[in-house]
């Protein structure tokens, strides 16, 4: 096309009198009269990239949903794309009453907290679309224990030692018998009485599919150990979202998720080894991450406050499950 301007950087197709390209914040030579935009900063006329809707992230932001199209859109040192795997839950209680229900079965859970929820105020309430990564993770956690069974039985065979010997040595002192605690019976700790080690070794694997939460601010709201019904995800569209449910941005990129996720998988797999064996003498998991996707997920958000404390209790909208609570 005659007089068509392309970025020399990634040959976008720019408008008469452009100065930057709009998609990779490129200058147009000869015509920049002015610097580029810094590079932690996009272009403020981001455009989406699906209905060219423009696009206007916060300061700090690194996750923008389209707010007509619903496209989610990752943006790293100036750059941005497309996110490619973006999937969303839809909400089964949409309605704040049903909400509320959950959060009374689970505040009247027990004899202890009767009426919990009758003397609770109810001070805020409302639903939020959050954005999560689920970063798929593998692990394996390899560690070193002490076999309690090897160890019982190693005290009980030095027990019966020291009582045979001190019952032969009494027997040699006319009845005036006495109990002798040797200090070295030829056993030494973690040796049973056969020579076989108290520590054993085992190996431990799992598989997840990490949520981790995309907006720093939330970041106290993140599960540890809480699963989404990732089987009934599907593609994102938002006409299927309440649409007085604002759908949040997030400011937490795909690699800071990743770290996050071996961190939080490290942990749950420590903890299932010491379920396991509680005398654990080493402990080393080792994590493979790979490519995750972006999951909005509609959560109620309830403050109670009973008798002047407060309780944030969050409810899957999905699951219709309480899926954190924070005091």
């Amino acid at each position: 096309m005659s007089g068509a301007t392309f970025c020399i950087r990634c040959g976008t197709s720019l408008p008469p009198g452009a100065q930057f390209c709009y998609k990779c914040g490129t200058p147009v030579p000869g015509r920049s009269q002015s610097p580029a935009p810094p590079a932690a900063t996009p272009p403020r006329d981001l455009k989406c990239q699906s209905c060219g809707a423009p696009l206007t992230p916060q300061p700090g932001e690194m996750v923008v949903t389209c707010e007509y199209c619903g496209t989610p859109v990752a943006l790293s040192q100036g750059a941005w794309k497309a996110i490619q795997n973006h999937s969303m839950l839809v909400p089964k209680i949409p309605d704040q009453a049903q909400a509320l229900s959950v959060c009374q079965h689970w505040m009247d859970q027990g004899l202890l907290h009767r009426h919990v929820y009758e003397e609770s105020k109810l001070v805020e309430a409302k639903m939020s679309v959050v954005p999560f990564w689920v970063i798929p993770v593998s692990a394996v956690t390899h560690y070193v224990y002490n076999d309690v069974a090897v160890q019982a039985a190693e005290v009980g065979g030095s027990l019966a030692a020291v009582a045979l010997v001190g019952g032969m040595l009494g027997g040699g002192r006319r009845g005036g018998g006495f109990l002798m605690m040797p200090m070295a019976m030829g056993m030494g700790m973690g040796m049973g009485g056969g020579g076989q080690s108290a520590q054993r070794a085992a190996e431990l694997a799992g598989q997840y599919e990490y949520p981790v939460i995309a907006i720093q601010g939330l970041q106290k709201y993140q599960p540890h150990d809480y699963q989404f019904d990732l089987g009934s995800r599907q593609l994102f569209d938002k006409r299927r979202l309440p649409p007085n449910a604002p759908v949040l941005n997030g400011d937490v990129g795909e690699d800071a998720a990743q770290y996050a996720a071996k961190n939080y998988v490290t942990q749950i797999q420590a903890e299932k080894a010491h379920q396991q064996h509680r005398m654990i003498e080493q402990i080393q998991t080792q994590l493979q991450a790979t490519d995750g996707e972006l999951l909005h997920v509609p959560i109620w958000y309830f403050t109670f406050d009973r008798k002047g404390a407060q309780t944030i209790l969050l409810v899957d909208a999905n699951r219709m499950a309480v899926m954190n609570s924070v005091q």
